[in-house]
């Protein structure tokens, strides 16, 4: 049942800060559905004072005009209490799943990059979205609805009871099989909503991944087999919507018929009982009027019931991803990192990103402050995952990693992480202007740090090309400009950000040869003053390092600068002899 499950009691604890308002809306509920027992109740006092009563035309009339006065009048009062009881219901229903969503939200942000690896965005992002949308109305059309009706339905059983036992024992007869046979259907109602749900989470992880890789599709010519795909994707979730709408149309028929027999069972004996003269037709059309304001309450109570399973479904998808616990954590008392020179030292690191398959083993390497140091080697080898452990996107198996003396795994993941910038192969920029892509480097950057950012990172030669220049709206992942251009707003942002450590991960690998010199000269100067790592395909690009450091197979094979590294036989030379050919060899040497 609804109020033995956990995920229930959980819901309630976001709402908490927002009980004033439901209580507000429940009392006004309750009010609201009592003022409407007045219809019924002066009804019955036509039938027998005013239309069956032995008086002359005109009392008859007066007392009309008087009952009709004060229907006016509650009806009237009725408006505002009517208005009051939804909105107070929407408004606390409405801010919980606010604070649900930024809650969920913070979380997914807190998670490792392996756990949005292992996990496709579009899934992570159906839970955000569509299942947090499938779990609004718990509170507003659910909790609060639930409980004006439980308070209305007690009371008008209560009222019933006093009026006419007989009467009211008789039209109770259909509540057990109300609470059998939703009993037995809820429970199967909410797995079929959370199988409906899991579903959906399928379908759009599957087409977020598809539309984000649409170019390939088109390329090999694949649309077909895609088509497909979708097809028998979106076919398991019909099905199990089916599954479900199957539970809830047994739910609403049964409940249908409960509602439509207790009325005749009361008429036949109600009738029965006038034609015998144990109550006047009055009394029988008074209680008959009072028995809609019996059976509705538990027809929504019902209705509520099942629509709370279905919300529940999804919530329980959303406390589940609330429950991960992020990989990378701060350690209880982590200091704030303090880089006074910026010296890093890798002492036999190990990693692996599955137990079996070690990727890193005993990596040891020390930077010297200010210095520029190249990681090469072939693909596979370990170079990207060894500058992913710095900024702790992974954290090692074995070993440490230090920063002046200062293990990172001992200081704040916020105060390692403003103290790296970072320029990767793909630029990934946001939706927005150019502007904001480069503000995003440092917040509450001035606009003079901005634009000389800019200048460094020689933006300031093609922004003004835009008629709207700096506000130039740039679209997804920076869409509207080219391979240069977004690596060059990608390196104003980490000039902004002006950190003491700088990663390079393949900064100039996609571009051609009059961006990659505009490039070059960019990341020269933004890495004067700073500690870089240099990861780089290209090796003409890592030349003037101060280190060049050979990788194969997770281990350091090589060290040294690029002028005793190419003199000799070697990882190094080989990499060389690959990219430019012996013959032209020694024009690499200085």
């Amino acid at each position: 049942m609804v109020f033995g499950s956990p995920t229930f009691w959980r819901f309630l604890g976001y709402a908490k800060p927002y009980s004033h308002w439901a209580i507000g809306s429940v009392v006004t509920g309750v009010l609201k559905f009592s003022l409407a027992l007045a219809l019924p109740y002066f009804v019955g006092y036509v039938m027998d004072y005013v239309i069956l009563a032995e008086i002359d035309g005109e009392l008859k009339m007066e007392r009309l005009f008087q009952v009709v006065q004060v229907l006016v009048i509650i009806f009237a009062v009725r408006i505002p209490i009517a208005y009051y009881r939804s909105y107070w219901a929407e408004l606390a229903g409405n801010r919980t799943i606010l604070d649900l969503r930024e809650a969920l939200y913070e979380h997914i942000l807190k998670l490792s990059l392996d756990y949005h690896s292992r996990h496709r965005t579009g899934t992570t992002t159906s839970r955000l979205i569509n299942d947090i949308n499938g779990a609004q109305g718990i509170l507003d059309r659910g909790v609060i609805s639930v409980g004006v009706d439980f308070i209305f339905l007690v009371g008008t059983v209560i009222f019933l009871i006093f009026y006419d036992w007989r009467l009211a024992f008789v039209s109770l007869f259909t509540l057990p099989l109300y609470a059998s046979v939703f009993g037995v259907l809820n429970p199967r109602l909410r797995i079929a909503a959370r199988d409906v749900q899991t579903q959906m989470g399928e379908l759009s992880g599957e087409v977020n991944e598809k539309l984000g890789g649409q170019s390939v599709i088109i390329a090999f010519v694949r649309e077909r087999s895609e088509r497909y795909k979708f097809f028998q994707t979106h076919r398991e979730y019909f099905k199990r919507v089916m599954k479900r709408v199957r539970i809830q149309v047994m739910m609403f028929t049964l409940g249908e018929f409960f509602t439509m027999i207790g009325p005749m069972i009361v008429i036949c004996y109600g009738t029965w009982r006038v034609v015998g003269g144990h109550i006047t037709a009055g009394e029988l059309l008074v209680f008959y009027g009072f028995l809609s304001h019996l059976y509705l309450p538990m027809r929504r109570l019902a209705d509520a019931s099942a629509a709370v399973q279905l919300q529940l479904a999804s919530m329980d998808r959303v406390f589940e991803l609330l429950d991960v616990e992020p990989d990378i954590q701060d350690v209880p008392g982590a200091t704030r990192l303090n880089v006074t020179e910026g010296r890093i030292n890798f002492n036999d690191v190990h990693f692996a990103y599955n137990e079996d398959q070690p990727v890193l083993q005993g990596v040891a390497l020390q930077v010297e402050p200010g210095q520029a140091v190249a990681i090469v080697g072939r693909s596979g080898g370990g170079k990207t995952t060894l500058i992913k452990l710095l900024p702790r996107f992974y954290d090692i198996n074995a070993g440490s990693i230090t920063i002046d003396d200062q293990d990172i795994r001992d200081v704040g993941q916020h105060s390692l992480r403003k103290n790296i910038g970072m320029v990767m192969q793909d630029a990934i920029l946001f939706n927005g202007s150019i502007r904001d892509n480069i503000l995003y480097g440092r917040r509450g950057a001035k606009e003079a740090d901005m634009l000389e950012a800019a200048r460094m990172a020689h933006v300031d030669e093609f922004v003004n090309e835009f008629p709207k220049g700096y506000d130039t709206i740039i679209g997804e992942r920076g869409v509207t400009l080219s391979g240069g251009q977004k690596q060059r707003v990608s390196i104003a942002r980490a000039f902004l950000r002006d950190p003491k450590i700088l990663i390079l991960d393949e900064a100039t690998s996609n571009l051609d040869s009059h961006a990659e010199a505009i490039i070059q000269d960019a990341l020269a100067q933004l890495m004067k003053g700073r500690t870089t790592l240099v990861i780089a395909h290209r090796l003409s690009t890592i030349i003037d390092c101060d280190k060049v450091v050979v990788m194969e197979e997770g281990r350091i094979v090589q060290s040294g600068t690029h002028n005793t590294l190419i003199k000799k036989s070697g990882h190094y030379r080989d990499l060389c002899e690959e990219q430019f050919g012996a013959i032209h060899l020694d024009a690499l040497e200085k």
